[in-house]
């Protein structure tokens, strides 16, 4: 009920009818689902819908493999350096892909986990998490 009286005061705040505007909040809420990206990546993401909750907590919290985290962050100083060759950029831009692909992945697991009632850590505990 305290809730429900608080889209009202919005509502009415916004001078729209509190359907509209509960319509709007949800629009402005809503995360994107694995239909709305990209070919490849739509079904990789669909993959994730069908697994159990062990399986999305491990891809919730995977990492990309040491090795390849060192070999980005030294490519992207030499990039910022001005002393990466060709090879190492296109090097760069591949792992760049795959850290985005990955980082994708795991909110979409995430997701997940939230809507079938799992709590989710906080950014801070994320962080320390590495």
């Amino acid at each position: 009920e305290e809730t429900l009286q608080r889209y009202r005061q919005g509502a009415t705040a916004a001078r729209k009818v509190l359907e509209e505007f509960l319509v709007e909040r949800l629009v402005e809420v809503v995360p994107l689902l694995a239909d709305d990206l990209p070919s490849p990546l739509c079904e990789e993401l669909k993959v994730l819908e069908n697994l159990d909750d062990e399986a999305l907590w491990k891809v919730a919290q995977s990492q990309a493999p040491p090795a390849r985290q060192r070999l980005y962050s030294r490519l992207l100083s030499r990039n910022s350096q001005g002393t990466i060759t060709q090879r190492e950029k296109e090097t760069l831009d591949t792992l760049g892909e795959e850290a985005r692909r990955l980082m994708l992945k795991k909110a979409h697991a995430y997701m997940l986990l939230k809507w079938r009632g799992h709590r989710i850590p906080s950014q801070e505990e994320l962080q320390r998490l590495g």
